[in-house]
């Protein structure tokens, strides 16, 4: 699936404005953005999935414009077919796991779910193995759990696009190889693309078919893998992606 991007965002005030200006295309189903903190990736998450509305510019989703400012185009966050995965995983601790996973699909006026969207909850607990789950609450859950809730709750609406923001950055390291496995066996089944923002050169090597690469509030360069998984010449593919990525970014010289 196509993802296209090309938008502006400016953010803060005074001292604290920042301006983005981030521009990128890619069609492959693992996509990784990385870059220094502050960058204006998780700017770039929130635009795609209509948390956040850009001065201008694009977003394309397969066939679908999400976003065109230019032709007044701006679909609600609910129709954009968008899963996101926030760094916390952004559980409501007052909800089980199935009120959790079943928040998004809640009528805006009303506080039950259809027979049809229970189903759907029901489906996805069961996909992704935590139906044992489903009365237990978020504090209740080990972190590879809440994990998994958060991912059922991406998934429930079988969006066309699947954004994590550091899905991995509250696990200590054992956990998180074991997570980032996971992950790729979930997206496999659900047949979902991803986009995710890491700091972790692991997760390039495991994650990134297509690696996008920021600087403070722009897009550098976009490098998308061609070797076939597997192979040996893929393994030094890979390091050169993980050695591009941690590539210190520096400002260009005034002349």
């Amino acid at each position: 699936m196509r993802l296209d991007v090309n938008i502006r965002v400016t953010a803060g005030r005074g001292a604290d404005r920042f301006e983005l200006h981030a521009q990128f295309t890619t069609a492959r189903d693992r996509s990784l953005l990385f870059g220094p903190s502050g960058a204006g990736k998780t700017l770039t998450l929130l635009a795609i999935a209509g948390l956040l509305h850009p001065d201008s510019g694009r977003i394309v989703v397969g066939d679908r414009v999400l976003f065109d400012h230019a032709a007044g185009i701006d679909l609600p966050a609910r129709d954009r077919r968008i899963g996101y995965l926030f760094q916390d995983g952004a559980l409501f601790p007052h909800l089980s796991v199935a009120a959790n996973v079943g928040f998004g699909l809640l009528p805006t006026f009303g506080r039950r779910l259809s027979a049809v969207d229970q189903a759907a909850v029901d489906e996805v607990l069961r996909k992704l193995e935590i139906e044992g789950l489903r009365q237990r609450f978020p504090h209740e859950l080990s972190g590879g759990q809440r994990q998994r809730v958060a991912m059922a709750r991406a998934l429930v609406r079988e969006p066309a696009l699947l954004l994590l923001d550091e899905p991995f950055a509250a696990l200590d390291g054992a956990l998180r190889a074991r997570v980032r496995d996971e992950l790729e066996d979930i997206r496999r089944r659900f047949d979902v693309p991803m986009l995710l923002i890491s700091h972790d050169p692991d997760d390039v090597r495991r994650l990134a078919d297509a690696l996008v690469l920021y600087a403070p509030g722009r897009v550098m360069q976009v490098v998308e893998r061609c070797e076939p998984e597997g192979s040996p010449a893929a393994a030094i593919e890979v390091e050169r992606l993980v050695e591009l990525a941690l590539t210190p970014w520096a400002p260009p010289q005034a002349a």
